[in-house]
């Protein structure tokens, strides 16, 4: 059965507005917990900033460009970083069903 039948089907059972409203239950969940994500990388950045005197993004900005550095605490702050992209982009896909 395809997904298309399906929710053919779930709304002929249960109501359109039903249907509709569960489905934005569900993207306002999702986007809950890119909410959550996104707090938490931010306060792991938070220390690496702290550290280095440098928001990330900048700090982003100079690794790309090669004057960051390559040691290994750069390299996790970038992969933390890297995720809060990740991330945003996944809240703003879930978002434009809330």
């Amino acid at each position: 059965m395809n997904i298309d039948h399906q929710l053919k089907q779930m709304v002929n059972t249960f109501g359109e507005e039903r249907v509709r409203d569960s489905l934005k239950n569900l993207a306002e969940i999702e986007a809950d917990k890119c909410r959550f994500k996104i707090q938490k990388v931010r306060q792991k950045l938070a220390v690496f900033e702290d550290r280095y005197h440098k928001n990330s993004d900048n700090a982003w900005e100079e690794y790309h460009q090669g004057r960051l550095g390559d040691d290994t605490d750069v390299m996790e702050w970038m992969a933390f970083y890297e995720n809060l992209l990740d991330f945003q982009d996944e809240f703003n896909r879930d978002s434009i069903y809330c």
